[in-house]
């Protein structure tokens, strides 16, 4: 299963057919899911825990949907270490609740602190890793032209007219 996370793995079957626009609808679902759940909860001074539940399924869904195709092993370990870390806090807030016991505001405070992190960090790698879809740069006339001419004889980077 490792090396499913390895930069220039490729699978020895692929499929004809790409779920394309029927994954990027869904993505875009939890991204208002989670966009809406983040600003309710970063206007409020004293959020809910449905509410950081709320926030924390939707980020965990959109990181299930996006990690395979995260290539540096270092970037997954580190959210997923960041989601341990805040499964871990949002289950003391749940036990504290479930014993009547009252949950400290500071750790509140953290694991919004942390659950912002995560979500911050999530879309920055949705930048990144271009969601399945390859990402070139858009290159200039004259920088069409140069590496028509000076290509680096590979072949499989001459620009397109």
């Amino acid at each position: 299963m490792q090396e499913l996370n390895k930069a220039g793995f490729r699978p020895k079957f692929t499929s004809e057919f790409s779920m394309g626009e029927l994954d990027f609808l869904r993505y875009n679902e939890w991204l208002k899911w989670t966009e809406h759940w983040s600003a309710s909860i970063n206007s409020t001074a004293d959020p809910t825990l449905e509410m950081i539940q709320h926030l924390f399924a939707c980020l965990v869904n959109l990181y299930d949907c996006w990690r395979p195709i995260v290539a540096v092993p270092s970037v997954a370990e580190e959210i997923d270490l960041a989601f341990v870390l805040a499964k871990t806090k949002k289950r003391i807030w749940e036990r504290a609740i479930e014993s009547g016991m009252p949950f400290n505001k500071r750790q509140v405070n953290d694991l919004v602190d942390l659950l912002s992190s995560i979500k911050t960090r999530l879309y920055d790698l949705k930048q990144i890793i271009g969601l399945g879809i390859v990402v070139k740069r858009n290159l200039s006339t004259r920088e069409k032209i140069k590496m028509g001419i000076h290509g680096d004889r590979n072949f499989d980077r001459l620009p397109e007219a």
